[in-house]
């Protein structure tokens, strides 16, 4: 009995030791990365203090499962009998389906900008300007 103890406790000390090895090479290498030089120092003389550092790879599944979605069409729905109606086309939209999502898409036509020419008003004040300042010359 004492035999099979010691095994199990063999057994969770050698997990345990792994996963704090683990720990320990993503966390001294992110202390390298960051240049974090007493964390790097504590890390080598208690190497067992991983465990209050927090770790940046989490445990478990990086991305979220995809939400499932039932098959549609397939069975005979009501109890009738397979004779009785023909099957749906396979590929009709779910039911619940709005109208604009039916059909191929509808693309708008592009607009021409089409620009004003400019204001001849403003144009002349602006070359008056330049003559008064001395950047245009009189004929320009």
């Amino acid at each position: 009995m004492t035999s099979c103890f010691v095994w199990l406790l063999i057994l969770a000390f050698a997990i345990a030791a792994i996963i704090s090895m683990l720990r320990w090479f993503e966390q001294t290498m992110e202390a390298v990365e960051n240049r974090w030089w007493n964390k790097l120092i504590v890390l080598i003389v208690m190497p067992f203090m991983v465990w209050l550092y927090p770790s940046r790879v989490s445990a478990g599944r990086p991305t979220a499962v995809p939400r499932h979605e039932p098959v549609r069409g397939f069975g005979i729905s009501g109890g009738a009998s397979a004779s009785a109606s023909p099957p749906p086309p396979a590929d009709q939209p779910p039911p619940g389906t709005p109208k604009e999502f039916l059909g191929p898409p509808v693309i708008p036509p592009k607009k021409t900008a089409q620009r004003a020419g400019p204001d001849p008003d403003k144009l002349a004040k602006l070359k008056q300007k330049l003559r008064e300042q001395g950047m245009l010359d009189e004929e320009q």
